[in-house]
């Protein structure tokens, strides 16, 4: 489930843009911490080469001076070497080493090439420390000559700025990525409100609408332009509702008149055969849609929560015995088989009439279309009830559609029926705060029925 989540959140547009604005931040801040590098320590490092060049190019001068003899430029190197602290002289004549170094360090390039070496030295406190020194070789008439400069705070400041730089782009990318975690969990909130409404309306709750926050913003625009969609389509739904009911409550009428005039000539008139035939195939067909409109009725009452019941406690187990009991022997004669299972008690407050309605509808269903042998179980459970069969079961993309108003999966419509059946059975559960969901057996069908915990009641504790 949490990875699940994860990738859910991470493949959202946000979060990519987050990324990627990282990257230029990451870019942008390595760009100006190189610039501050080349302007700050290196310039710092090419003045300390051009420092060294200046004290070759004298050395050089010095040595190729006319009146300049061995004896000379040797004192020369030993007075400059001792009146320094941070140059590094040497020089070789004749295996002897003049200078504060005692001997010369082996590939140290030819100037104007320079390269780094350690030596040991002594701080202000007289004490032995490793120092660092920047280097060239001068070739004189008067021999070898080491000129260096010493240069141990270089590293220092390399570390330093390393550290620095290290440690803000961490810091930066870290703050970032906080940043756009939180703008993405924010977006993806609100996209997820309107995910769920979808779902709500996609199940048939048209009243559902997403909640308008005070700032304002586009998502507050999207949710007010969804809500007044719902709006007029939950008044458009309730327009073509409201007219299929009063053309159902106005033709039942003379339906009825008609149906009573019919049944009248049945027994009073002297009607030969064929006569009678055909009545009582009309009484049939007028009783069909008297039966249709009185569902559609009925629903339209269910849907706007006017049962016309009052709800009380009731135990659903007696309810689904009663189902048992009373299909039990259309079952039979199809050579069907009903299994009541109770894994646990569940007690609602309800309108036992409505409820028991509801689940024959279901079993009755279930044995109406199913072939024979088929296994049909009605399983019990704290806070619904689960009905299952291994027939032929209906395909998934007709899951949603056929609890649809006067909805038939057979589109020749020839089969008995009307098509109000699931449709009553879902108005019944919406009614007691439940929740039907179809889906596949494998073989048949599964129906599963669970009800909210504000109708549930806790099974009674004997002392």
């Amino acid at each position: 489930m949490l990875s699940e989540h994860l990738s859910i959140f991470t493949r959202t547009s946000i979060w990519r843009f987050t990324l990627a604005f990282t990257l230029l931040v990451l870019f942008i801040s390595g760009g100006i911490l190189a610039m501050v590098y080349h302007f700050s320590i290196a310039g710092q490092q090419r003045e300390q080469s051009q420092r060294l060049s200046l004290a070759a190019e004298g050395f050089i001068s010095l040595a190729n001076a006319n009146s300049m003899t061995t004896q000379s430029f040797i004192q020369s190197v030993v007075e400059r070497a001792s009146q320094t602290n941070n140059m590094v002289l040497a020089l070789r004549r004749d295996n002897k080493v003049y200078g504060n170094l005692n001997h010369l360090p082996q590939n140290i390039p030819q100037y104007p090439n320079v390269q780094h070496f350690p030596i040991l030295a002594t701080n202000y406190l007289g004490e032995m420390e490793l120092k660092k020194v920047m280097a060239t070789r001068l070739k004189t008439p008067f021999g070898t000559l080491l000129v260096g400069l010493i240069d141990d705070s270089q590293d220092a400041l390399d570390q330093s700025f390393t550290t620095a730089s290290l440690s803000a782009l961490g810091a930066g990318m870290i703050f970032t990525l906080v940043v756009g975690f939180i703008f993405n969990a924010r977006v993806l909130h609100r996209v997820r409100q309107i995910n769920r409404l979808t779902s709500e309306v996609k199940a048939g709750r048209l009243q559902a609408r997403l909640p308008i926050s005070s700032e304002a913003d586009e998502f507050d625009h999207i949710a007010m332009q969804i809500n007044q969609m719902l709006d007029e389509i939950d008044e458009l739904i309730g327009s073509v509702s409201s007219v299929t009911d009063n053309i159902a409550h106005d033709l039942r009428t003379p339906l009825s008149r008609l149906r009573i005039r019919v049944e009248d000539t049945l027994q009073h008139a002297q009607l030969d055969e064929h006569d009678l035939e055909w009545r009582h195939s009309l009484l049939q067909e007028l009783d069909h849609i008297m039966d249709t409109f009185n569902a559609m009725l009925e629903l339209s009452r269910l849907e706007k929560g006017v049962s016309g019941a009052e709800h009380k406690p009731c135990d659903l187990l007696a309810i689904c015995q009663d189902v048992q009991d009373l299909i039990q022997p259309i079952a039979e004669d199809k050579e069907q088989q009903i299994e009541l299972k109770h894994n646990a008690p569940c007690l609602l407050n309800g309108d036992p009439n409505l409820l028991f309605r509801a689940i024959y509808n279901l079993v009755d269903n279930a044995v109406k279309y199913g072939p024979p042998e088929t296994k049909i179980t009605i399983e019990l459970h704290h806070d619904g009830v689960t009905i299952a069969d291994n027939g032929h079961g209906i395909p998934e993309h007709e899951f949603e559609r056929v609890f649809r108003r006067l909805y038939r999966l057979d589109k020749s419509r020839n089969s008995a029926g009307f098509g109000m059946g699931l449709s009553i059975v879902k108005a019944i559960i919406s009614l007691h705060q439940g929740k039907i969901e179809l889906s596949d057996n494998h073989p048949g069908l599964r129906i599963d029925i669970h009800f909210s915990e504000n109708v549930l009641q806790p099974p009674i504790q004997l002392k």
